[in-house]
């Protein structure tokens, strides 16, 4: 697999957008002969709930529709699809995204990869399935949005292959792998089952902070392109100012490559400091020091809503929501600290804060 990264300066997703992109596609060649005409192409987005394009949460519309049309143009067969977090609403996901839109304009099936039947596998020690729409594609292409994420620290090209997971069976594996660094091997793993791969990452706007739903905006101003997810993330985490050795599905030992095109600056680039943080101590104290070492949601009364899509969305069922509560009850003893709560709440209600010890333990290792 090709290593090499490329990367184009774009300001916006208007009249900046489609020059940018056909430049980065003329640098990687892929679209150069015929070499995809006929080929089922699966295009798949950052769709995580249903958020609207300038909150930066999903993959932009803009960058959807132009792609499908260069594939189109190319002679593919393209399909998008996606699988949005197990609580969120299809239909909503569908049209506050813009996807909805984008595919029904352009005359392309949008898939429901919940809907669509899927394939177990048994691979690493990872039992896992893949939407059968994913394994019959002759081609992905991955069009991950850049943000932060509470869990993994980054989410991008690597990262945003979960969502080829059908449905609550994300949620599953949430549950069954809950320490940032197994949890990270899964991922790695779920990349040796899929088909070829190209990924197009939309950095022009990501989200830094509270990511991957609740941060904030920020304009990057670059497009980049990639054969190798990895190799991507890495020349990621470079740009953004992020030690690699805190994303637990990337190799800090593995050579990171020179990216190909424009020079891009990140100034600064905030980071959330959540479950990862767990990663510093042995397992033995996590176990026994549960009272006070944690990494857990909190909720702002002034924001909630009480729609209970994250008590929905808990894999261990550690939030409930009684009448008349002001917001969710957390089950500490339960808190498995995923972050899945915190990536579905529309009101950016609840932030993932750390106990008192665990952000000495922050100070400690000099990260603030």
């Amino acid at each position: 697999m090709n290593n090499q990264v490329y990367r184009v300066a774009c300001g916006d997703y208007e009249a900046a957008l489609a020059p940018a992109l056909d430049r980065m596609l003329e640098m990687a060649g892929w679209l150069a002969d015929s070499a995809i005409a006929g080929q089922r192409v699966l295009v798949k987005p950052n769709l995580l709930t249903d958020r609207a394009p300038e909150q930066a949460v999903t993959t932009h519309p803009a960058l959807v529709r132009l792609v499908v049309r260069r594939l189109k143009a190319a002679g593919a067969r393209v399909t998008v699809g996606d699988s949005p977090a197990s609580a969120a609403n299809l239909a909503c996901v569908w049209e506050r995204s813009g996807i909805g839109a984008v595919c029904a304009e352009e005359g392309v099936p949008l898939i429901a990869l919940e809907q669509a039947g899927a394939e177990t596998f048994t691979l690493d020690g990872f039992t896992f399935p893949i939407a059968r729409p994913v394994l019959e594609a002759d081609r992905i292409v991955n069009l991950p949005k850049v943000k932060s994420h509470s869990l993994t620290l980054l989410t991008a090209a690597v990262k945003n292959i979960y969502g080829t997971i059908p449905g609550y069976a994300k949620t599953t594996l949430h549950r069954q792998y809950p320490k940032p660094e197994v949890f990270g091997r899964l991922v790695r793993t779920l990349w040796r089952v899929m088909p070829p791969c190209w990924t197009l990452a939309d950095a022009v706007v990501g989200m830094e902070g509270q990511g991957p739903a609740n941060g904030r905006p920020v304009p990057l101003g670059f497009l980049a392109a990639a054969e190798d997810p990895f190799a991507m993330d890495r020349v990621l985490c470079a740009m953004l100012h992020i030690d690699p050795s805190r994303v637990p599905y990337l190799d800090a030992r593995a050579e990171v490559p020179q990216p190909i095109g424009d020079p891009i600056t990140v100034a600064a680039f905030d980071v959330p400091s959540g479950a990862h943080l767990l990663r510093l101590l042995p397992d033995w104290l996590v176990r026994r020091a549960g009272r006070i070492i944690w990494v857990r949601p909190a909720f702002s009364p002034e924001a909630c809503v009480r729609c209970g899509l994250c008590v929905k969305a808990c894999p261990v069922h550690a939030l409930s929501l009684p009448a008349g509560a002001p917001v969710p009850l957390l089950n500490g003893q339960r808190c498995i600290s995923c972050s899945c709560c915190h990536e579905i709440c529309p009101k950016d209600a609840i932030r993932m804060t750390q106990s008192p010890v665990l952000r000495w333990v922050k100070v400690f290792k000099g990260m603030e």
